[in-house]
């Protein structure tokens, strides 16, 4: 397979499934927890009633019973997330989902301040990343291994937060820690294909041709290591997304869309951006040498 020159395949897949998730978040469905956005959250472990979500929703209080949010836990859990409320609606609620669930509450609240300064904290920590991640490449190999590994870096983002709005699962913290260890688990992959392509890389001179053959030797090379390493990761994970609860579900979710993205930008995204740029640069530095 040329894993280079096939790059317009490679990116019309990306860009296929990127265009997607962006149109779900452009209408809306990116759905924000109270982590972010503030609110109170009710959660009832062992519920001794079972009802549904339509029943549980008529037992709340008139001024919560449109806007809130209800998930069901599991056989016996239940939570509910409403607007943010003062302590007396706070009390009302939780008496009525007592009442109706038979089970004890217990009650989260975050204020819209603090959602608002754990929303930047998040990015701030995921843009850290991503610039530290881009100096480490540049000193340990060249600006252009940098630029490939960051574009599927955010390959990789764009597409776990893309399928989160296309699925409607809740962003919270839970997510941004997943999305930090798809990045590092993403970088190792990519970082294994750039050594490799370093290693058989010649010492002297530029040339497009050979540099192709060179990037896909060294992912022939590898490429069955990082299939089989990730497989097995995404085998526990899967029982983890199967069989777990809600937070534990909402963060194998995003690591099983995380890891297939990173193994996919590993070899078909940040290997031909890697190609291209050099090629334009080389280009670049042959046009001027002539206009020179």
């Amino acid at each position: 397979m040329d894993f280079v020159r096939r790059w317009r395949l490679w990116f019309a897949i990306s860009g296929i499934l990127l265009a997607a998730g962006i149109l779900a978040i452009a209408l809306g469905r990116l759905e924000f927890g109270i982590d972010f956005q503030g609110g109170v959250q009710f959660t009832a472990a062992d519920a001794s009633r079972r009802l549904g979500e339509g029943e549980l929703r008529d037992q709340l209080p008139p001024f919560v019973r449109q806007d809130a949010v209800i998930q069901r836990l599991g056989e016996e859990g239940y939570e509910v997330r409403t607007p943010v409320l003062n302590r007396q609606q706070t009390n009302q609620v939780q008496r009525a989902v007592q009442e109706a669930l038979g089970a004890e509450v217990s009650v989260t609240s975050v204020s819209p301040s603090f959602g608002e300064q754990v929303r930047d904290q998040a990015l701030q920590a995921v843009a850290a990343s991503l610039l530290l991640i881009v100096f480490f490449i540049t000193v340990r190999y060249e600006f252009a291994f940098a630029l490939a590994a960051m574009a599927a870096l955010v390959h990789d983002i764009l597409m776990t937060v893309g399928f989160y709005a296309i699925v409607g699962r809740e962003v919270n913290l839970v997510t941004v820690v997943a999305v930090l260890t798809v990045l590092g688990y993403s970088l190792y992959d990519t970082v294994i294909i750039f050594d490799r392509i370093r290693e058989n890389s010649p010492s002297v001179g530029y040339n497009r041709r050979r540099f192709d053959e060179v990037i896909n030797t060294s992912i022939r090379q590898v490429i069955r290591r990082s299939i089989y390493t990730s497989v097995s990761t995404l085998i526990p994970i899967t029982a983890l997304l199967v069989f777990g609860r809600s937070t534990l579900t909402d963060f194998a979710f995003a690591l099983l869309v995380g890891i297939v993205a990173g193994t996919y930008s590993s070899i078909f995204i940040a290997s031909p951006i890697l190609s291209l740029y050099k090629a334009w640069r080389a280009g670049k530095l042959g046009s001027a040498a002539r206009a020179a």
